[in-house]
This record gives structure tokens, C-alpha cells and sequence, in this order.
């Protein structure tokens, strides 16, 4: 498929086109993107203007307004809030220097690139017609519910394709179908190519719903250039083929009656009161914490934030959070926070430099939702994402035991076929033992099999070294000694779920990586990102001794936790992301 000229006519937001264009060029060897024809954001459909607008708004403590007075007096809110929050983490200079993705930065880089552009607002096939020829183009891929017309389908030389929602065929409103064609130039119709399914799920919310859908569409658009030579028949079948290895096992485990008509997100989940909240607020704006982070922008020395999640589900699950709800968390974290991969925070740490607040974003276990859910949030906001698997789930295909026995079903992995091409496509995999194993455990030949044979499992499956490691529940009586020494010597890196910051310094070797909770409340996940929770944690304590002989001296042993803070008060319920 050498020299294969592709224009994109797209009615969906910039992102979207400017990551399809990358994405083919990238994926396809020999294709160029010669032309884009752009519509303009105030004429794309609503799901897409929420999603491109969605980076301005901020559900921290206000719901989503309705009137055009309480919309700007929302936003006028969001803005201060904004702004107290930049303040307070001593105004770094670089966290918010990037600018929205806008339909005039996708045309500075489509002339950069040599890529004809073209802004339309109407249906003028000559117009849209003149623009393919002018394109030199092979083939049209329509992104976006864009009807195929006669004139357009001579204009090209191979032919046109486009994925569309089929939303007359959805079943009570169970599912959305989701249809690609591909029409050959010269021929009067269009052959369908491939067809799939998408459930819609209780947590459902129009964001969210739509990401999901415009990264399956996505997915399925680039499977079928890849085999689309001339044969619409033949490609078929591969991308067939390649549905049932990466979609159908999503669907799969998704009960028909656990399928209902989309609603609202559920209430977000909180495992604080607001008064305390509250409380917990005005000690982030007080001098102490002010005056710390200033002093941390002067020496460059921000802490790396690693934060511990498990699933991206919009159905109930005990650890899941709504892809709707994540949606909008990373919104707020890329405002505030600068999101990196594991292996660009190993070397940021090393460096002894951060100068900006920095955060990594790592899920544990490998559920397979989060092929679709967290894949689509992350695939939108441009960001690295790590994910630590315990293997032989994914060998068997069969539920967690540590969900079974806490009468959660339902809930599969992921499938080694999804785990390497979400790997070719830049994720970072590291280990979680074979069996989510305690590793508290002092049977040193069990402790090899988990620890250092899940390393050999990954990679036998990735082709490539596999260097992290997070210790399964990741607490210190979930780390015996023999396990730690195993750990060290077996990988560059592993990770604890004590809490705690990690500290830039040039002169240490930090294998030991500490973890914070990944809650699904902004107001929460800001103050456990801001350490605030450690300090009213270590004050209680410093009310509530325990006798000398139980001193909490003994939690400092581990000199790489400075601080072990306990994420959840006592006596109440801790947030689900920590159960496992």
C-alpha cells in the first residue's frame, strides 16, 4: 500500500481528526493524510462540543448548571477555583502553557505538514469535491455522521469509507451499532465492511458514551485502510477477525440484564464528610502549604505523584469509577498537573529536577473494561497510562479472585491479544505477580514464582523487558523481607500503595515507588494529591498514642516511605480503589 493519499472529511471535534490523521500515518506504512476538511466547532454535534469544551469546566463542587446566568456563574466559579489551586501550588509556570486543541492549531499543523486544509460549514459537494482532486486523494474517510453523496463517491480514485452510528437499529435502547462502509469509486452503493455493537451501561453518560464510541469507530476505521486493497470482501473478514480478538471479549462479559437506557451518572463517591472536607480545604490554603510548594518551584523540586487505580467500568463494581467521572478527572489533573509515564518519572527522579507537579496515572490487576473505558479517556486527553497485571487471570480469562470472593462477577481481564497491541500503541506494562499473591508470605519458592515468574509470563507476551513491579494490596505487611529482596533484584523499579511523595534526588537509587489512592471525588483526589491527608492523619495520631511497646515507630523502618498515610479515617469506610 505504497503512496496511498488519504483525505478526511470530519464533522467531529479537533482532537478526534488531528489523532486519526496521526494514527494512520503512524499505524500504515506508506499512507500520507493529504487533506483535511474540517467543519467549525459551533456546527458539530452536541456530544462532540461537550467533549472539545469539557477542559474549561471543573465538577469540584458544583453541579453542572442549566440557565445561561447559572452557567456563567458556574464558570465564573471554576475560574477562581482554578486559580487558587495554581496559586497554591506556587504558580508553576509550565503546567498550563498549552492550549486547547483548536480547529486553527489543526491548521497550522496540517500546513506544517504539507496537508491541504479546509474549513467548511456547508454541504457543497463541489466545493468538498474540488478539494479531493485538488488532494490527489486515493481514498475519503469520513469521520462523523457525514451521508455519502453520488458526486463525492467519483472523486476519489480507490473509494470512500466511513464508520457511522446506526442508532435506528438499537435494541430498547440497549446498545448503539456502529457500521463501517466502504464504497469502491464508480460503483452506486456502499458495502458494508464491518458492524459492531456497543452496550450502553447504567453509569452511561453522554461523554463518556461518545469516547467510547468515537475510539471503536476510530479502531475500526484503521483496521479496515489496513485491509482494504481493492478487496472489500476479503477485508471484511480481517476486521471480523479482528473485532472478535479486541471488542468481542468487552462485550462478552457485559450481562444483557445488567444493560439499561442511559442515565445520569451515579453520585460521586465520597469517603469524607464535606464539613470535614471543608476543614481539610482550608489547611491546603494555609502558609504551611502555600510557602511549600513556592520553595518547591524555587528548588525545583517537586515530589512525582504516583496514583494507584484499578477500573474504568460503567457498570457497579466495587473499584470502578465511570468513564464519564475519569473523564473529567483527567481534565482537572492535565489543568494542574503535568502526566507522565512511568519511565519518564524513574528518569525525572534521577534527574533530581521536576519543575513542574508532576503525576503518573498506573492501574492495577488488568481489567479488561479498561481496554475500551480508560483507553478511551486517555487516547482523547493525549496521555501515558501504566498497567500492572497479575498473569495467569489473563492465561485462564476468568475473574479475580479477590473479586469472587467479595461476590463481585462479572468482571474479567484483559486478553493477551489486547495486552500486546495496547502495548505496540505506547502503554506501559508491569507486573502484579502471577496470581495477585500475598507477598507477605515468607515461602521464599512460592514468593520466586509470583514475583519473578510474572516477569518472565510478560515478557514471553510483550517481546520487550518488562522493569516495574507493584506488590498485590501493596501494603507493608503485604511486603515481607524476602519479597522486597526478590523485588529489587528482579526489577529496576517496584511499587508500594503506602502513600507518600516521591522526592527528586540525584544522589539515591529510588526502586522503591510510593503510591497514593486514586479517588473518584476531585475534591478528594486534590487534597490526597496535595499530601493533605498525610498531615491530619499524622496529627491524629499524634492525639490518639498507642502504648510504647505498639509505637508507630516501627512504621518508619522503610526509609524510602517517609510517610505511610492512612487514606481513609478509622472506624470508616476506605475508598474501593484501595481494596486491592
Amino acid at each position: 500500500m505504497s503512496n496511498l493519499r488519504i483525505v478526511l472529511f470530519s464533522n467531529v471535534r479537533a482532537t478526534r481528526t488531528c489523532r486519526v490523521a496521526d494514527r494512520l500515518m503512524r499505524e500504515i506504512p506508506g499512507v500520507k493524510v493529504s487533506g483535511i476538511a474540517q467543519r467549525p466547532l459551533q456546527s458539530l454535534p452536541l456530544e462532540q462540543r461537550l467533549i472539545a469544551t469539557t477542559e474549561s469546566h471543573l465538577p469540584f463542587v458544583f453541579s453542572q448548571a442549566q440557565s445561561g446566568m447559572q452557567r456563567r456563574v458556574y464558570s465564573m466559579l471554576a475560574h477562581v477555583i482554578h486559580g487558587v489551586l495554581w496559586f497554591v501550588h506556587g504558580c508553576p509556570r509550565t503546567v498550563n502553557s498549552r492550549n486547547q486543541f483548536t480547529i486553527s492549531r489543526l491548521a497550522e499543523e496540517c500546513q506544517q505538514s504539507g496537508c491541504r486544509f479546509l474549513l467548511t460549514d456547508s454541504d457543497d459537494n463541489d466545493a468538498l469535491c474540488d478539494f479531493v482532486r485538488a488532494s490527489n486523494a486515493d481514498l475519503v474517510i469520513m469521520l462523523g455522521d457525514i451521508p455519502m453523496s453520488p458526486e463525492l463517491m467519483q472523486s476519489p480514485l480507490r473509494g470512500l469509507i466511513r464508520a457511522f452510528q446506526d442508532k435506528s437499529s438499537s435494541i430498547a435502547k440497549e446498545s448503539i451499532q456502529l457500521i463501517v462502509e466502504y464504497a469502491k469509486t464508480g460503483s452506486d452503493s456502499a458495502i458494508p465492511v464491518a458492524s459492531f455493537k456497543v452496550p450502553i451501561q447504567s453509569y452511561d453518560a453522554l461523554p463518556g458514551l461518545t469516547l467510547k464510541l468515537d475510539l471503536i469507530s476510530d479502531d475500526l476505521l484503521v483496521q479496515t485502510v489496513k485491509n482494504i486493497v481493492g478487496d472489500a470482501e476479503k477485508a471484511s473478514g480481517a476486521v471480523r477477525e479482528w473485532i472478535d480478538k479486541m471488542f468481542s471479549p468487552y462485550v462478552a462479559q457485559i450481562d444483557s440484564s445488567e444493560r439499561s437506557r442511559m442515565a445520569v451518572v451515579r453520585s460521586v463517591y465520597r469517603c469524607r464528610s464535606v464539613w470535614k472536607l471543608c476543614m481539610e480545604t482550608l489547611l491546603l490554603c494555609s502558609p504551611f502549604f502555600v510557602w511549600r510548594n513556592w520553595y518547591r518551584r524555587w528548588r525545583s523540586q517537586y515530589p512525582v505523584l504516583i496514583l494507584a487505580h484499578h477500573l474504568i467500568s460503567d457498570r457497579p463494581h466495587r473499584m470502578g469509577t465511570s468513564t464519564t467521572t475519569f473523564w473529567h478527572l483527567i481534565c482537572f489533573l492535565k489543568k494542574h498537573y503535568h502526566i507522565v509515564s512511568l519511565s519518564e518519572a524513574s528518569q525525572l527522579l534521577r534527574s533530581g529536577n521536576v519543575t513542574r507537579p508532576t503525576v503518573v496515572i498506573t492501574f492495577d490487576d488488568g481489567y479488561g473494561e479498561n481496554f475500551i473505558n480508560m483507553r478511551a479517556v486517555a487516547e482523547e486527553a493525549g496521555i501515558p497510562v501504566v498497567l500492572f497485571v497479575s498473569t495467569e487471570p489473563v492465561d485462564d480469562h476468568r475473574e479475580f479472585h479477590h473479586d469472587v470472593v467479595q461476590g463481585a462477577v462479572g468482571a474479567l481481564p484483559l486478553t493477551w491479544d489486547q495486552i500486546r497491541y495496547w502495548s505496540m500503541r505506547g502503554a506501559e506494562f508491569g507486573s502484579h505477580t502471577r496470581t495477585h499473591f500475598d507477598c507477605g508470605s515468607n515461602d521464599r519458592a512460592r514468593l520466586k514464582s509470583e514475583i519473578m515468574g510474572s516477569k518472565s509470563d510478560l515478557e514471553a507476551q510483550l517481546g520487550k523487558p518488562v522493569r516495574f513491579f507493584a506488590f498485590p494490596f501493596g501494603k507493608q505487611d503485604n511486603m515481607s523481607c524476602e519479597a522486597m529482596e526478590l523485588a529489587t533484584t528482579t526489577y529496576s523499579y517496584f511499587a508500594s500503595c503506602f502513600g507518600g511523595n516521591n522526592m527528586p534526588d540525584e544522589a539515591s537509587n529510588q526502586q522503591h515507588l510510593l503510591r497514593k489512592n486514586f479517588y473518584s471525588d476531585l475534591w478528594e483526589l486534590e487534597l490526597e494529591l496535595q499530601s493533605v491527608f498525610d498531615l491530619t492523619d499524622r496529627i491524629r495520631r499524634q492525639f490518639i498514642r498507642k502504648p510504647a511497646k505498639e509505637s508507630d515507630s516501627s512504621l518508619n523502618d522503610l526509609s524510602t516511605a517517609p510517610t505511610l498515610a492512612m487514606n481513609g479515617e478509622r472506624g470508616q469506610v476506605l475508598p474501593a480503589n484501595e481494596v486491592t
